[in-house]
């Protein structure tokens, strides 16, 4: 700001002395028509500096001009003359002085705009470094459970008794349940970009849940030899209304976050209370604490960002995506609710975060399946619809024990033509989406459509890896009852066969 000043001062300054240099000139050179060289330092100085340097050279040239007309020429029509000039001055004088405001304000826009830019530019180039950075982890979190299951794999076909081979088998699972999870945190953040991350409200039982939670938890805490406890507020209703398996979601990132940032021995504790209630809403606050490795107060800052961890080593040291959190933020936010977190490094972490959830009764949709018991559909035939032979392998495999009979298709065509010709045969159809020749979403609509049909209902269930609510909604509209998303979960088709087949 005082080099702007100086320079107007300088101008300021120069303005009289030039423009008395101008009329020397003049007078020297006896040049007959003065205002020719003396308008030349009112533009001069006006488009330099503005209004008042210009007004100062405009004044030196009216005092000329009156001397000139007046005195040297003794001019007649000296008054109008001057009064020419004056208004010529002052016009020449508000003219260029918008000119210069103009180009000053188009200079101050290119100069914001290059500024904007080079933010612009620093925060892509620093996505840039932090997407780079997350792809180098995802390839990381992806390839070491990968090369779990493929070397296990190896060693179990390898293995000459059982025991080896038991123990191959569970590390493929655990490998294979990983890297679900981090598939799964990628497709929720592909879905938080998109816009498309949404909550399915649904009534369900809350202490069921967190009872559910606890037990996953269990399993993680008992390997670090942690100490686990929760309290639940007892004024929490039981049955309640939202979607509790993102809710389930958010506190297993959060509490899975406490036990691998917790040494072995630490404590972590989990606390579900109410906060307040309506008649029909219930607010509820979640903690989850520990004592483990905490979070400065610079790794705050981008702790709710995608793409970022506390700080890069923390995935070298302790593994994961860094995307639990902030798939946890907006699953809260979407729940009407917020996130924070209290901590400080080597005093461990306390986060808080709250949701609004509807009062809910008890659902009348119950299922007669309890994971780890035997399940009998004896008598009962299901069609199967799906292209990928290995997928059908699995299906049947997983159902083995249950007594249900499974006849498959290997896409939609072949399925309408089986049901059509025996359409009494099928008790339940699983039908995948997408496949060769016919998809499942035109094979449900020409099923819906036979006659033989029209009088009983064949259950049609989705079975595919399109998991969107958007996706889901197309099966439901083209007139499938259900859905089951892949990879499998064996404790959902065993209820959605109970519901269906009784």
């Amino acid at each position: 700001m005082d080099k702007i000043k100086r320079k107007q001062l300088t101008y300021r300054l120069l303005s009289l002395p030039v423009s008395i240099l101008a009329i020397v000139v003049v007078y020297y050179l006896n040049i007959p028509n003065p205002m020719m060289i003396l308008i030349i330092p009112v533009v001069l100085f006006t488009y330099l500096e503005g209004y008042i340097s210009g007004l100062l050279s405009g004044c030196s040239a009216i005092i000329y001009s009156s001397y000139f007309f007046f005195v040297a020429t003794s001019d007649p029509a000296a008054m109008g003359k001057l009064s020419t000039i004056l208004l010529a001055v002052f016009t020449i004088i508000i003219l260029v002085g918008k000119l210069k405001a103009h180009d000053k304000q188009a200079v101050a826009k290119l100069q914001q705009a290059h500024a904007e830019l080079l933010l612009a530019k620093d925060a892509a180039e620093e996505l840039s470094r932090a997407k780079s950075s997350f792809l180098s982890t995802m390839s990381h979190e992806m390839r070491t459970p990968l090369n779990a299951i493929i070397g296990m794999t190896t060693i179990g076909k390898k293995a000459a008794d059982m025991e080896q081979k038991n123990h191959a088998l569970i590390k493929i699972e655990d490998a294979s349940s990983y890297l679900r999870g981090v598939i799964n945190d990628v497709l929720d953040m592909a879905k938080i970009e998109a816009g498309k991350l949404e909550l399915a409200m649904l009534p369900f039982d809350f202490t069921k849940m967190m009872q559910k939670t606890l037990t996953i938890l269990n399993f993680r805490t008992d390997e670090k030899r942690q100490k686990l406890s929760m309290s639940i507020d007892e004024n929490i209703p039981r049955f309640v209304e939202g979607d509790d398996q993102r809710l389930s979601q958010v506190i297993l990132n959060l509490a899975a976050n406490a036990v691998k940032f917790t040494p072995e021995g630490g404590d972590i504790s989990l606390s579900a209370a109410l906060v307040s209630e309506s008649t029909e809403n219930i607010t509820l606050r979640f903690e989850v604490i520990d004592n483990g490795i905490g979070i400065s107060a610079k790794q705050q800052e981008n702790l709710f960002q995608a793409f970022s961890q506390a700080e890069s080593g923390i995935s070298r040291e302790y593994g994961g995506t860094g995307l639990g959190l902030v798939i946890s933020k907006r699953i809260v936010e979407l729940m009407g609710g917020d996130i924070v977190v209290e901590s400080e490094l080597g005093k461990g972490a306390h986060f808080t975060f709250t949701v609004v959830l509807r009062r809910g009764e008890e659902s009348t949709r119950k299922s007669c399946c309890v994971a780890g018991e035997g399940h009998s559909f004896t008598g009962k035939r299901m069609l199967l619809a799906e292209d990928i032979e290995i997928n059908r392998e699995i299906l049947i495999a997983l159902l083995d024990d249950s007594g249900l009979i499974i006849d498959c298709a290997e896409n939609g065509k072949v399925a309408l033509e089986m049901i059509a010709a025996a359409p009494e045969k099928y008790d339940i159809v699983f039908m995948d989406v997408q496949m060769p020749e016919m998809d499942g979403l035109t094979a449900t609509r020409q099923i819906r459509a036979l006659p033989a049909l029209k009088d009983r209902p064949l259950p049609i269930v989705a079975m595919t890896a399109n998991v969107f609510k958007s996706d889901i909604a197309e099966c439901m509209d083209a007139g499938m009852d259900d859905h089951v998303g892949k990879p499998l979960d064996i404790d959902r088709v065993l209820e959605v066969l109970c519901e269906y087949l009784g």
